[in-house]
């Protein structure tokens, strides 16, 4: 049973257009609901980038990751962008086996995503 926590941060300066989630510890079949409902929460305030920080995340498995990719679906809908920064070398790995780094932008860090947007 794996364990997530999460954090969001919004900046305060005014026009950022961009939201962090950091995620912390694994993403599994027992929580991946858990992560889908922290991303829709803050998909629902229409930033115009979503930053997921994995780089505490220890473990991904394809629930997890197919929750990151709805939630890439529905703020492509509303004209914004979901990107990955700092993944551990695990769940890059899953990442890049399941071509899912084709389809949702991945950083090396948030600094480099939010410098991309």
């Amino acid at each position: 049973m794996g364990l997530l926590r999460a954090s969001v941060t919004v900046p305060e300066t005014t026009g950022a257009g961009y939201t962090v989630v950091v995620l912390t510890g694994e993403v599994d079949a027992t929580n991946s609901e858990e992560l889908f409902n922290i991303l829709e929460s803050v998909v629902l305030q229409r930033p115009r980038l979503l930053i997921v920080d994995l780089s505490d995340l220890s473990f991904m498995d394809s629930t997890g990751l197919r929750m990151l990719l709805r939630a890439t679906r529905e703020l492509d809908q509303q004209g914004g962008v979901l990107s990955l920064a700092s993944p551990q070398a695990s769940v890059g790995r899953v990442l890049q086996l399941t071509h899912a780094d084709q389809l949702i932008p991945v950083y090396d860090s948030v600094a480099d995503a939010i410098a991309d947007a």
